[in-house]
């Protein structure tokens, strides 16, 4: 049955000339990246092989922070469980207080993973359905969150807690991006629903 349904996909793209090519974010240049910050106000743009954090206002760096991610540092996240911290263009689409939870901290900001082109790879390697790519594809043209219980896994955002291991840039996360306390509650401030994440390596 999926396969048939990937046949039909196959079919509706090359009658409706659809592209599934997507912009990589990991393959911007730097020009590319100063015209994605001047797009919006604020972009939050996340380098994780330094462990840092920068907040843009209209293309231009306004502060920058600690910023630690997945214990598996192997690259872009590819299914559930495997603690890799997502690479490529998002959006935050959750924005809660915590009552100082140990793991998370005080607050949680959850980002837009799985994106379309988490999606597109997975539906090519038969990980996800059709219809779930569907549901991904629809929840972020529509910049909402996307189904967060697919085999690419879900519930990546932006929190504090462990703040002993933050501070000496250990990557301890199961996935998600984690700042000491007093940073998170600055980016807090700073951004909104919908404001733009861009996580590299």
């Amino acid at each position: 049955m999926r396969k048939t349904w990937r046949i039909i996909y196959l079919i509706i793209i090359l009658f409706c000339g659809f592209s599934l090519s997507f912009p990589v974010v990991e393959a911007a240049s730097d020009q590319e990246l100063r015209e994605i910050t001047a797009q919006q106000d604020i972009v939050v743009v996340v380098e994780k092989s330094i462990n840092k954090m920068t907040v843009f206002y209209q293309g231009k760096p306004l502060k920058s922070f600690l910023c630690v991610s997945g214990v598996n540092s192997q690259g872009d996240k590819q299914r559930q469980g495997d603690n890799r911290t997502p690479e490529g263009r998002f959006f935050i689409t959750d924005k809660e207080l915590l009552n100082d939870d140990p793991y998370l901290g005080h607050k949680w900001m959850g980002i837009s993973y799985p994106d379309i082109p988490h999606a597109q790879k997975a539906l090519e390697n038969d990980l996800i359905s059709f219809n779930q790519y569907q549901e991904i594809v629809s929840a972020n043209e529509k910049k909402l969150q996307p189904p967060q219980d697919t085999p690419l896994g879900g519930w990546i955002g932006i929190h504090g807690g462990r703040e002993d291991l933050t501070k000496k840039s250990i990557n301890w996360t199961e996935g998600c991006l984690a700042m000491q306390d007093k940073d998170l509650e600055e980016l807090y401030g700073l951004v909104q629903y919908g404001t733009p994440v861009i996580i590299v390596l």
